[in-house]
């Protein structure tokens, strides 16, 4: 396992080093993103809000970052403790509504995030079980993610504890909701 330090986004002091982590936030966040191309600087910005920055705003204290020995942000954990389908604050991802009742038994959800050069040396894993016991402090009985099957995301979840739940045809696309039960028999 790679010398990695999991730290809080909250537990940086605002200033130059925290907007500094922006950048590096961004930079993993488009590389790692199966989006690589948007037609306009408007649809970047909204992808990016979309699944980054609205967590940054809301959700500060749910942020983790993995950041390599000579403390460059190499991966991160984002989410929410709070159900998706639920919340106004995520209307916009409409797909939620074919999972309300899963998102009810797995409402705290995340996304997990590498530079490519840092994969496969266990530091997602240390990032989603960082979250997943910030959620079980929260008292969430379980976490999710929705993503498409086929994707090469779906194995590095189930290694980590989440099994398909559900599924929904959109668009075209087969979305699963994998969770995982952080409580037992809740």
């Amino acid at each position: 396992m790679s010398n990695v330090e999991i730290c809080r986004w909250d537990g940086l002091e605002p200033g130059p080093a925290r907007d500094s982590r922006i950048a590096e936030l961004d930079q993993v966040f488009f590389s790692s993103s199966a989006t690589q191309s948007f037609p306009s600087d408007e649809a970047k910005a909204a992808f990016r809000e979309r699944w980054l920055g609205r967590y940054l705003r809301h959700f500060p204290h749910y942020a983790l970052l993995a950041l390599d020995g000579s403390k460059r942000l190499v991966g991160y954990v984002i989410g929410s403790m709070e159900d998706p389908a639920r919340d106004p604050l995520f209307s916009d991802l409409t797909f939620l509504s074919h999972f309300r009742a899963l998102t009810q038994r797995y409402p705290a959800h995340l996304h997990v995030n590498l530079d490519a050069a840092w994969r496969s040396r266990g530091i997602g894993q240390r990032l989603v079980e960082a979250f997943a016991d910030e959620a079980r402090a929260a008292g969430a009985p379980g976490l999710h993610v929705v993503t498409a099957r086929g994707m090469r995301n779906v194995g590095f979840y189930e290694r980590n504890g989440f099994l398909e739940r559900g599924t929904a045809s959109i668009e075209g696309r087969e979305l699963l909701l994998l969770g995982r039960d952080l409580i037992a028999n809740p």
